[in-house]
C-alpha cells in the first residue's frame, strides 16, 4: 500500500504518511447509471506526488457528548478544514465503524502538496491514507474488506488509493484490480492556476444508459499495461472526459492541442519523459517532473 509509507505495523500514538495523487493512464465512460453514478472503466497509477500526514492519537476530550467522534483536522495548504475535508470524515468513519468513537481523540495535520481540482486525487488518496493509518493507531480492528467498503463510501478513488500502485478500476470507480505495472519512469505535470469542476464535466458529458464492461477489454488492457513502455502507455491512453472538459474549461485546449494527456476531468496534464517543450504551453502554468511509484527500472 503506497499510502502506509511510515506507518508501523501495530498500534501506536503517531503515525506519519505519504499519500501519493495518480493519473488515468485509460478512461473510458460507459454510460450513466441508475444510481446516478457512471460506470468507467478506468487504469489508475499512482505517482511520487503526494501529500503528508500525521495522525496522533490522544486521549478524548471531556466536554463533547458521548459518542461524538472527537477528530480535529489542521490543513497546511489549498484544502478545506475539519468536516468538509475527506480526510476528516474518513477519520470519523473508522472511528465509528471499529466502536471507538467515544473512546479516542485524534489530530490530524496534513500538508498538502497534490493541487486541488486537478484530477489527481488528492482528497481521495488523503482519505485513504487515514483510513490505513488510524486502522494502525487502533491496533488494525478492521478487516481488508471493511476499509474498502469505508473507501466507496467515502469517494470512487479512494478504494484505490488502499492499493496503490497500478489498477484497474470498474464499477463507478470502487472495484480495484490491482495490475502489473509498467515500466518505472518520469513523467511531466502540466498544472494550470486554475481547477476544474468534475461534476460540471460529467455534467457536460450528457451519458446515456450504462452499458456492462466488456471483460475481453479488462483483460486486453491488463495485458497492455503490464511492462508497458512510454510508447506502449501513449497508444493505451484515453480519456473520454477530454471533449466536455474542454467545453466546461476552454483554457485546456492549449495543454491539449500541445500533445499533454488529461488527467480524470483535469485540469492536471502529463506527459511521458522529461518535455521542457511544454513550459510555454499555457501560461502560469506549473511544470514539474516526477517519476512512477511502482514499476521496473
Amino acid at each position: 500500500m503506497t499510502a502506509l509509507q511510515g506507518a508501523p505495523a501495530g498500534a501506536r500514538d503517531v503515525v506519519h504518511l505519504r499519500a501519493p495523487a495518480k493519473v488515468n493512464l485509460y478512461l473510458q465512460v460507459l454510460g450513466r447509471r441508475a444510481d446516478g453514478f457512471h460506470e468507467l472503466v478506468t487504469v489508475l497509477h499512482a505517482i511520487d506526488l503526494c501529500d503528508e500526514l500525521s495522525l496522533q492519537r490522544r486521549q478524548r476530550r471531556r466536554d463533547l457528548p458521548g459518542g461524538a467522534p472527537d477528530v480535529s483536522l489542521r490543513v497546511d495548504g489549498d484544502a478545506p478544514a475539519g468536516e468538509q475535508n475527506l480526510a476528516h470524515r474518513a477519520a470519523c468513519a473508522l472511528l465509528a465503524e471499529a466502536g471507538a468513537a467515544g473512546d479516542v481523540g485524534l489530530d490530524i495535520t496534513l500538508r498538502k502538496h497534490i493541487p486541488a481540482g486537478g484530477g489527481l486525487g488528492g482528497g481521495s488518496s488523503d482519505a485513504a491514507a487515514v483510513l490505513a493509518g488510524l486502522d494502525a493507531l487502533l491496533g488494525r480492528p478492521c478487516r481488508a474488506e471493511t476499509l474498502q467498503r469505508l473507501a466507496a463510501s467515502l469517494g470512487s478513488d479512494v478504494a484505490f488509493f488502499l492499493h496503490g500502485g497500478t489498477a484497474l478500476c470498474t464499477g463507478r470507480g470502487e472495484i480495484v484490480r490491482p495490475l502489473r505495472p509498467p515500466r518505472a519512469q518520469e513523467l511531466t505535470l502540466a498544472l494550470p492556476p486554475f481547477g476544474v469542476s468534475t461534476a460540471s464535466v460529467y455534467a457536460a458529458l450528457a451519458a446515456g444508459p450504462a452499458a456492462r464492461a466488456d471483460l475481453a477489454l479488462l483483460d486486453e488492457l491488463a495485458q497492455r499495461v503490464a511492462d508497458a513502455d512510454a510508447r506502449g502507455l501513449n497508444s493505451l491512453y484515453r480519456n473520454d472526459l477530454e471533449p466536455p472538459a474542454r467545453r466546461v474549461e476552454p483554457r485546456l485546449a492549449a495543454l491539449l492541442d500541445s500533445g499533454l494527456h488529461l488527467s480524470g476531468s483535469g485540469s492536471t496534464h502529463f506527459a511521458y519523459g522529461r518535455r521542457e517543450e511544454f513550459t510555454t504551453a499555457c501560461p502560469s502554468t506549473l511544470i514539474c517532473y516526477v517519476k512512477s511509484t511502482s514499476g521496473k527500472d
